[in-house]
């Protein structure tokens, strides 16, 4: 109910103060999946929870999950994890969300960009994907480095937002490939994808978007 509650509120804020628009969720399949996305800002993860229709889950550091905080961002659908530490309890609490079919959010650069371009992509998430079957939906965020870049201290009041969601990658296209090979072409697929919905929004966000 807190979650259902939070989001709705954000959705509001989010159109009021960044004139936010989504677009592509008939792209989304039901059930399980990741949600990768360009990275710039703290906002992002929100942006893509409030954009989706579904419940999105995320991690957080282990540290913040002391007290009634801890209890409020749990209920907002953040998992505890060791940042830093071992790969392996990372990718366990993933796949443990993924089983269950939830929406996970990850970002295949690690971290956030602070020019607003894409930077090198980390290998976890096709880790992930081979592993448990699930899709990977990518996903181009616009507007949130000007509000909240990693060089602002705090974000903007005002602003413009957009959350693009693109056709999703699935299992089946590289299953039969041998597992580097597949790996390349997977990281490479999910580069253009990401590329060509920033292109499709830039250029007047007609139509679907592919």
């Amino acid at each position: 109910m807190l979650y259902w509650f939070v989001i709705r509120l954000a959705r509001l804020f989010a159109k009021v103060f960044y004139r936010h628009q989504i677009y592509g969720k008939e792209h989304i399949l039901p059930g399980a999946a990741i949600l990768a996305a360009n990275h710039v800002s703290f906002l992002d993860p929100p942006v893509l929870s409030l954009s989706c229709p579904e419940d999105v889950y995320f991690l957080a550091r282990k540290s913040l999950f002391r007290g009634l905080f801890g209890k409020f961002i749990y209920a907002l659908n953040a998992r505890p994890v060791q940042i830093g530490g071992a790969n392996l309890e990372v990718f366990r609490e993933i796949g443990s969300l993924l089983q269950q079919g939830k929406k996970v959010v990850l970002f295949p650069e690690g971290t956030r960009s602070a020019d607003g371009n894409l930077g090198e992509f980390k290998p976890g998430i096709f880790l992930l994907m081979s592993r448990t079957g699930c899709a990977i939906q990518p996903a181009y965020i616009f507007g949130t480095i000007s509000i909240w870049g990693r060089t602002r201290k705090k974000p903007k009041i005002f602003g413009k937002t957009a959350c693009v969601w693109g056709s999703p990658l699935t299992w089946d296209k590289y299953a039969k490939i041998p597992k580097k090979e597949a790996e390349v072409q997977f990281s490479q697929d999910l580069r253009s994808s990401i590329l060509r919905l920033k292109e499709w929004y830039e250029q007047g966000a007609k139509g679907s978007p592919p």
